[in-house]
């Protein structure tokens, strides 16, 4: 399955990639050896571009010059909400000019994943709001002729049970490369005949727009890596299983976290692949085959 869009891999290809903090991606590379990830995630807020995001593209090109970024736009300043008509009223462009100007640079491909999450109730971004804020910031980039830069369109189906709910975020073919979802419960890319989990319809309407999709982020929610056999079988073989099933997947990208210590969410497990022999084995194994890319 090949659709032609922007930095999209051959049929039956799928970049392999990591995050979200140089401590640990750096570690995970490590336990990956030959097999190192192409693709680092990074995270700013919209607000934060000019203060924050060229010290993070800085630490990438130090981990390795040869990375594509996959940066995670935020439109919410904290505490205050979402900042999707402000954008489209041109009141951050000095941010998004400097965020342009960064990625240009930067020359490598980069995904940006504006204003991602995008159904998290927590955002509380209004679907026409949004829509025009996205537009308004790829036309920014268009007129600037940025070419290493693809625009994904991320979303978290566990979040929605409703898959018109999430395409009324949906800003045109026009404007977006690649969909993109966030996959944590191991019941959403299991129980996929549930009416109340979508993932699968999400993946049906990328194929129907023409659109690969990358997994915009993903851990071992709730189950981790420290059962060793046992979290394997449990939430990583179903889940490189679901990659293997649905060709329209072309990226994945592993947060490679213990959840308590690198977050505040210890319920989440420890999550990080080199931390139990089991797991990493199992992992290596089938990230080493021939249909992963990774970096050179």
């Amino acid at each position: 399955m090949y659709f032609g869009q922007r930095f999209e891999p051959p049929s039956g290809n799928v970049l392999h990639g990591a995050g979200q903090s140089p401590e640990q991606f750096k570690k995970y590379c490590k336990v990956m050896g030959e097999y190192k990830p192409v693709i680092y995630m990074v995270y700013n807020r919209v607000n934060e571009i000019r203060e924050k995001l060229k010290k993070k593209v800085d630490e990438a090109k130090k981990i390795s010059p040869g990375l594509m970024l996959q940066i995670g736009l935020n439109l919410k300043i904290k505490k205050i909400g979402e900042q999707c008509k402000q954008i489209s009223k041109g009141k951050y462009d000095k941010e998004i000019l400097e965020l342009i100007k960064i990625i240009k640079k930067y020359k490598k491909p980069v995904f940006l994943r504006i204003g991602y999450e995008f159904n998290n109730p927590t955002h509380n971004y209004e679907p026409k709001d949004f829509s025009f804020a996205w537009r308004y910031i790829i036309n920014l980039f268009r007129k600037k002729g940025v070419k290493n830069i693809a625009f994904v369109w991320n979303c978290c189906t566990a979040f929605t049970r409703n898959i018109k709910e999430i395409m009324e975020f949906y800003p045109g073919d026009e404007y977006v490369d690649w969909f993109s979802d966030n996959l944590f419960g191991v019941r959403h890319f299991t129980e996929i005949n549930n009416p109340k989990i979508i993932t699968k319809d999400f993946l049906k309407e990328a194929e129907k727009h023409g659109k690969p999709v990358m997994i915009g982020e993903s851990s071992a929610q709730g189950i981790g890596v420290e059962k060793g056999v046992e979290s394997w079988n449990e939430w990583f073989k179903p889940y490189f299983k679901w990659i293997r099933d649905h060709p329209v997947i072309k990226a994945f990208c592993y947060i490679n976290w213990d959840w308590g210590k690198d977050w505040k969410l210890p319920e989440w497990g420890n999550c990080r692949i080199e931390e139990n022999e089991k797991v990493k084995k199992r992992y290596i194994k089938e990230v080493s085959k021939s249909k992963y890319i990774h970096l050179n």
